[in-house]
Formats: structure tokens, sequence, C-alpha cells
């Protein structure tokens, strides 16, 4: 493994029994697939030397800084025949994949995503990139649909970026999605409603809760167990890497979600509270 903290590096070595080193680039040569875990604005340097060498690459959300920088990882890949897995780790939690099913033709969705504010996590991307990427992958896995109109405003408190972020998105399928998240929030919470034609279907990320309510029938209550998301992630990853699966979401995915993303951005309003004097 490599990382530039010599002491974390050997730490996580003696662990695993590997070695330790503190430049990726050493990795060239020795391994098949990495999986990149470093701040979002070297995630497109990093995958690239990969990708070009022939390796696999599993990539943390978001794909990368810009969507140019992500087409460029997925033609990459392309050319040379490589898995691009995209780190969108909600999509493995067993509810998740279990609500892809659940939720035929929504008309509605609704999602809340919020946090207490905490000093010592990563800043360097607005509560868009960090947070509200995971409902923008969901809610485009959900419709299959391409968003037409997006719409928005944050709010910026203990950053430079945006700390509260609340968007409006209309799809090609006709769906209208809500989405809101927070890093300034009081309590951690995780939650999306969808509502179909026939039904609203409502998940706690959080708590792997589903509650199924037919339109004029009885509710529906199902707590869902699997394996831990990162795990079922990193499995799926070698899986694919192996060819016995197909990336669960692939560079492509990674792309539309940040496309997305990088719209509502250019498109959303951000307001700061104003000073006290």
């Amino acid at each position: 493994m490599a990382d530039r903290d010599a002491g974390g590096a050997r730490a996580f070595a003696h662990r695993y029994g590997c070695q330790a080193l503190t430049d990726y680039r050493d990795l060239i040569g020795r391994v098949d697939a990495v999986s990149v875990v470093v701040p979002t604005v070297l995630h497109y340097e990093v995958a690239r030397e990969f990708l070009a060498a022939g390796i696999h690459v599993l990539i943390e959300k978001p794909m990368t800084s810009t969507p140019g920088e992500a087409e460029h990882l997925v033609a990459l890949a392309d050319q040379r025949d490589l898995v691009l897995l995209v780190g969108h780790v909600e999509r493995f939690k067993p509810a998740v994949r279990q609500l892809m099913e659940l939720a035929d033709e929504p008309v509605f969705i609704q999602s809340r995503r919020v946090r207490p504010f905490d000093r010592t996590r990563a800043m360097d991307v607005g509560v868009v990139m960090d947070l509200m990427i995971h409902d923008i992958d969901i809610i485009l896995g959900l419709t299959g649909g391409r968003v037409i109109e997006v719409s928005g405003m944050g709010l910026r408190v203990q950053n430079s970026h945006e700390d509260l972020a609340v968007a409006h998105l209309h799809l090609s399928t006709g769906c209208t999605a809500w989405l809101m998240a927070s890093r300034i929030s009081a309590e951690k919470a995780a939650e999306i409603e969808i509502t179909t034609a026939d039904r609203a279907i409502r998940l706690d990320y959080l708590r792997q809760h589903t509650v199924i309510q037919p339109f004029g029938g009885e509710a529906q209550r199902m707590n869902t167990h699997g394996e831990e998301p990162l795990k079922a992630e990193l499995q799926h990853f070698l899986e694919c890497v192996q060819g016995r699966d197909r990336p669960l979401v692939s560079g492509e995915d990674g792309l539309r979600a940040l496309e997305v993303a990088h719209q509502l951005l250019r498109t959303m309003a951000i307001v700061a509270p104003p000073v006290r004097v």
C-alpha cells in the first residue's frame, strides 16, 4: 500500500502483511488493481497514471474535480479494457439495492442527508460534492433518466464552500426530485422517499429500514441486513476485475452524477449569513 504518511503506511502494512510505500507510483508494475483514496483534487492525476499503466481502478466519489477529467478517465479505461468502478458506497447497502427494485417509475423523490459540523472531516469540496452527490447518483439510478432542469440554493457558514444546499431536479422521465444536504445540522440523518403511481416508499439509510405504503392499503415495514457496504464494494471490485461481475457504479455512472452536481453548482445561488459586528 502507498501513503504519504510513512508511519501510517508502516502500521497498515504490518497489520495486513504487505509492503509500505510512500509514493503511489511505486505500485505500478507490482499490482493489478488499486483503490484510490486521496483528496478529490488528486483523483484524476492518480487514477490516470494507474489506468495508463494498465491497472484496474476503484476511485472514491466524487469521481474527479471536473466532468472533463472524468470523461478522460472513462475513455482511458475503455481504450484499455479496464475496470473503472466509482465508490458511491451507498449503492452497496442492501436496502438501497432493494430500493432499486421496489421503486418502479418514480414520479416524485425527496431526499435529506444531514450531519453535524465536524472540523476533522475533509472540507476540500462543498456539501453538494461531499454528501448530496450520493443522492444524485441514487436518483439517476432509480429513474434511468437525464436531468433536463436544475436549480438550487446554498448556504456558506463554516467553509469557503457551501455547507448546506437545497436542489430541485426535473428529469426526462417526468420525475421531479427535491434534495437537501447539510453538514451543519444538529443531527445525523439520511433518508429518501419515493412516490410512484400506486405507493410511497421511504428508506432510512442509517437504520436500513424501509416502509412501503400502498395507496389504500396497509404499510409494510422491513429491516434489511447484509454485508458492510465498504466491504461489499471492495469485494464487488475484485469480482469485476476477475471478470465475474460488471461494475454496479461504472465510470459512466460517476460521470453522470458529477455532471449534474456541477450543473447545480453553476446555477445555484450561494449566500452567507451576515457578519455580526
